[in-house]
């Protein structure tokens, strides 16, 4: 072992952050592969991460942007909470979800251990994980048409789930209470817990190899070397000022397109996002806590800077973000926010036409934020009992300087993949009658879009309630071109009855729904990137 008293050298510092990174992709291994649903271990909606003993990401498993930048506020939320350090002791689990305390919305459970050795807090391990359903009046949970925050299912600030070691079979009663899929959450939770033993693991061995105190020095060198290289990446851009609108295609409850501004600042190695100008917070649930909208902030950073650069909060270092409270971005509890993703995919979208517009040699047509989510409260084809279908539908890419964009993906804040047809078949009383791409859906140029995706749900059996969301349905708010390059098609979606009949073509909508009615989506391509 490395003299705990010696100086951090460069080798040292190397092979421990590889090895806390390899924890980390070790923690998204097992949480993979020991978890139920199929939004985890198929779609993978979770991300996992190794944080210092003060809270900041220090290594993560790179899977989901709009979680990976949020979640040391929720580990920071369990410092606060518990800041005299008397009520933890090795081996408690903390589980927390509140918008309002760090976290992002109600279905993503985040799992927080502190990791001790002899006694001394060394750092956290720390998941988070999308769970189909977390209570509230919709199957899902998820629904644009929420009001305010109490309907959207349990709200948990930080709560010991593990004390000890041991699990809280009152907390785990009171869950499986108020839950449509008790087996599924429970089994899931404890897959998160198994993947922050492997973090704390990670840490341990980190320690027993190179020495307590070359761990800690390891966490404010990384943190320093992002913020370092950032900087330095940033000097390399042109200084400048520009500003662009983005437009939700409504409030989530049928009213008029809400305005997302945003402008940035660069001078010389500091950049600041002003998001001052976007609108008031709304009635629906498309607003976004503040740790959705600093994932975005982080996610801009880390696309136009440097892929290069580490993912970890040295990343935020030279940026200041501006957005006041009450603002859609920032709103006040307890306004609904659970469906803040569709919001995070339009503010990272016009973030990145803003980028492209101060630094043309990093230009990107608009890729599709359509981001299409399906849940549908049905049951299981073998047991009878209650199972929510959870489905996310991506888009086209936008097309830029090296090529044309990618066909149906995840953009941008997501990496989530489709909802295998065999699974949703096997698990749910649903048929999925088409799943391909959209031919034509693109925005030409000379390196042309990405493709949308066609997919269309059929209940079986018995009456269903589907409820659905997604944004781009408005052809003004269409993927846009770059540079010349054409715009991409809208996005289309419809509620067909059993006769055919054309029921819905809401964008937002939850419904109740007759065996043999079919829900069909067809997805917005990517934006044409010059002239063909």
């Amino acid at each position: 072992m490395v003299d705990a008293e010696s100086k951090l050298d460069p080798v040292t510092l190397e092979l421990i952050h590889s090895g806390l990174l390899d924890g980390a992709r070790e923690m998204a291994s097992i949480l993979k592969r020991s978890s139920h649903s199929p939004i985890i271990r198929e779609m993978e909606d979770f991300s996992c991460s190794i944080f210092a003993p003060t809270g900041e990401s220090i290594a993560q498993d790179e899977r989901i942007p709009a979680q990976l930048g949020a979640m040391s506020l929720a580990v920071q939320t369990c410092l606060t909470e518990f800041s005299d350090g008397a009520a933890v002791s090795p081996g408690d689990t903390f589980l927390l979800n509140h918008p309002y305390m760090g976290c992002m919305h109600t279905p993503d459970l985040n799992l927080v251990m502190p990791v001790f050795n002899e006694k001394k807090l060394v750092g956290w391990a720390g998941t988070t994980a999308h769970h189909v359903d977390i209570g509230g009046p919709t199957p899902g949970t998820l629904a644009p048409h929420h009001r305010e925050l109490f309907a959207e299912g349990l709200i948990f600030p930080p709560v010991k789930l593990y004390t000890e070691g041991d699990e809280n079979q009152d907390l785990f009663s009171l869950i499986r209470a108020n839950v449509r899929d008790p087996k599924a959450l429970v089994a899931d939770l404890r897959a998160q817990h198994a993947s922050c033993l492997a973090g704390e693991r990670a840490l341990l061995q980190a320690i027993r190899r190179y020495g307590t105190e070359n761990l800690i020095l390891t966490f404010s060198e990384i943190l320093a070397q992002t913020e370092r290289s950032t900087r330095a990446a940033l000097r390399d851009l042109t200084d400048g000022e520009t500003h662009r609108m983005g437009f939700l295609d409504d409030d989530g409850l049928g009213g008029e397109p809400v305005p997302i501004r945003v402008q940035l600042q660069k001078k010389g190695d500091e950049l600041l996002v002003d998001l001052t100008g976007t609108s008031d917070q709304v009635d629906g649930a498309l607003n976004v806590p503040w740790a959705s909208t600093r994932a975005c902030v982080a996610y801009l950073v880390r696309t136009m800077v440097s892929l290069d650069i580490p993912s970890n909060d040295g990343l935020l270092g030279p940026v200041t973000i501006r957005c006041p409270e009450g603002n859609l971005l920032n709103p006040r509890f307890p306004a609904a926010v659970s469906v803040r993703h569709n919001t995070c995919q339009v503010v990272a979208d016009t973030l990145i036409r803003a980028a492209s517009d101060l630094w043309p040699e990093l230009a990107v047509a608009s890729s599709s934020v359509t981001f299409f989510g399906l849940q549908i409260g049905s049951k299981s084809p073998e047991t009878r009992e209650t199972a929510v279908l959870m489905e996310v539908v991506g888009g086209g890419t936008g097309g830029h300087e090296h090529g044309g964009g990618m066909d149906g993906v995840d953009t941008y804040m997501s990496n989530v993949g489709l909802l295998p047809v065999e699974v949703a078949e096997t698990e749910y009383l649903v048929r999925i009658l088409r799943s391909e791409l959209v031919d034509g859906s693109y925005g030409d140029g000379a390196h042309r879009g990405g493709l949308g995706i066609c997919r269309e749900y059929m209940i079986l059996e018995v009456p269903q309630i589907a409820t659905l969301y997604c944004e781009q349905v408005v052809d003004e708010h269409r993927p846009r071109g770059s540079r010349g390059g054409g715009d991409a098609t809208p996005t289309r979606v419809a509620i067909l009855g059993p006769d055919g009949s054309i029921l819905s073509t809401r964008s937002k909508s939850s419904t109740l729904l007759s065996p043999g009615s079919v829900i069909r989506v067809e997805t917005s391509g990517g934006g044409g990137y010059l002239p063909a």
